[in-house]
């Protein structure tokens, strides 16, 4: 199903038209409950307001945010394709569709109303991913539930000319444990649209999520990644993320470490090649004591490439005893690619031990000549030293079959000999 848009103006704003197409989105939405309707509502409302904004946000430093323009795009995707999972419904687990949890349990999701977006830039995304989202997914794992068996998802981008908003939700109950692994790409080279995923995670006290996005998107899309963690008491939430396609991705991860005893892992790498453009916001918030966040990003980068990092780490003041590390490192592989690092500390608290910092270098020449003397073409080399760089990351993913999996798509991104 394709709704069309009113045409583009060459703004941010003017894809979705005046509120003529709001309205005709809502009367496709009359089976929803009254609820979702108003929440929709209020974050069109929201969207609007911020129409003809134009004052300077330091959010968007170093990055041209008319590369994000959802201007690009003439249609709004509802194809339930773009989004596919085994569905689960056993003791203690529930992995089912935003869409047919609303039909089956309207009532179920209400709390949607009250879930925010890390907000870190990308207000305008999270607002009409909350008005227009047509796809996502609902996992929940019950008190005590060990699910071992990693469950999959995959996402992939609509037609070049539309876009498509996915929201998901997890929710880990107490000394719960999951594996979950996210694939974001693209059936074939006509999807290479804009996608916009939201996800809220919820990780009840004591329990462990270990969760891996890959995204491979062609590269003529537009992706923006909006995630928001809240980790309670002695639980623990590992986030790798990889991002190795799309034209342009914007990036924004916010834990939010809300009491004692939590711990929050955020691993990240990129590879970028031809134009990409990837912009990465993060945020470690420690809101309470003894919590523990580490983040790495990695970022190795060919031919015209462009990343941006801005990471923060934000300790309140009843967040004594914490510990924050984050490392931001880059690998200039051409001449011509550029990173921008903005790292970021800000303390409230007393007893707390903190740390950041961010490097560039381009590859060693000593490095490159070992491999060049005993015979391996120069991008084999270049390869393996990129592989090399980014195997700390790697092996985070700490499954060995989904290992190989990115280790392929990494080699594969370098030229033959």
């Amino acid at each position: 199903m394709k709704t069309a848009l009113a045409p583009s103006s060459g703004t941010s704003k003017s894809f979705l038209g005046a509120n003529e197409f709001f309205s005709s989105f809502s009367d496709k939405k009359s089976w929803e409950p009254e609820w979702l309707s108003s929440h929709r509502k209020t974050n069109w409302n929201l969207y609007q307001s911020l129409s003809g904004t134009k004052s300077k946000d330091d959010r968007w430093r170093f990055s041209p945010r008319s590369r994000f323009s959802y201007s690009k795009v003439s249609r709004l995707s509802s194809s339930s394709s773009h989004l596919s999972f085994k569905a689960v419904d056993e003791s203690g687990v529930l992995v089912s569709s935003i869409e047919e949890v609303t039909r089956d349990q309207p009532d179920y999701l209400m709390n949607f109303q009250e879930l925010k977006g890390p907000e870190l830039g990308a207000q305008e995304s999270f607002l009409l991913a909350c008005a227009f989202a047509e796809n996502g997914f609902h996992i929940r794992v019950g008190r005590n539930v060990r699910h071992t068996e990693p469950i999959v998802i995959d996402h992939t981008s609509p037609r070049s000319d539309e876009v498509a908003f996915h929201r998901n939700l997890i929710v880990m109950e107490p000394n719960s444990e999951l594996i979950l692994i996210e694939r974001i790409s693209s059936g074939n080279h006509d999807e290479s649209g804009f996608l916009t995923n939201l996800t809220n995670v919820k990780v009840g006290n004591g329990a462990k999520l270990h969760r891996i996005l890959i995204q491979n998107l062609d590269l003529n899309s537009t992706f923006h990644n909006l995630e928001n963690f809240e980790i309670q008491r002695n639980s623990c939430l590992r986030n790798v993320s990889i991002q190795l396609g799309s034209a342009q991705a914007r990036i924004e991860t916010k834990g939010n470490l809300l009491e004692t005893g939590a711990n929050f892992e955020n691993y990240a790498l990129t590879l970028g090649k031809k134009d990409q453009l990837i912009d990465t916001r993060t945020m470690q918030h420690h809101l309470a004591s003894n919590g523990r966040s580490d983040l790495v990003c990695k970022n190795a980068l060919l031919d015209d490439s462009k990343i941006v990092f801005s990471g923060l780490i934000k300790v309140d003041e009843r967040a004594s005893f914490s510990d924050a590390l984050q490392t931001n490192r880059n690998l200039l592989m051409s001449s011509d690619c550029e990173a921008d690092s903005l790292p970021g500390l800000e303390i409230l608290a007393n007893e707390v031990k903190c740390s950041h910092g961010a490097t560039s270098s381009r590859v060693d020449d000593k490095e490159l000549f070992y491999f060049l003397s005993r015979g391996i073409h120069k991008s084999e080399s270049e390869k393996l030293i990129a592989l090399g760089f980014l195997d700390e990351i790697i092996q985070k993913i700490n499954l060995a079959d989904q290992i190989e999996i990115v280790r392929g798509l990494i080699s594969g991104s370098f030229p033959k000999n």
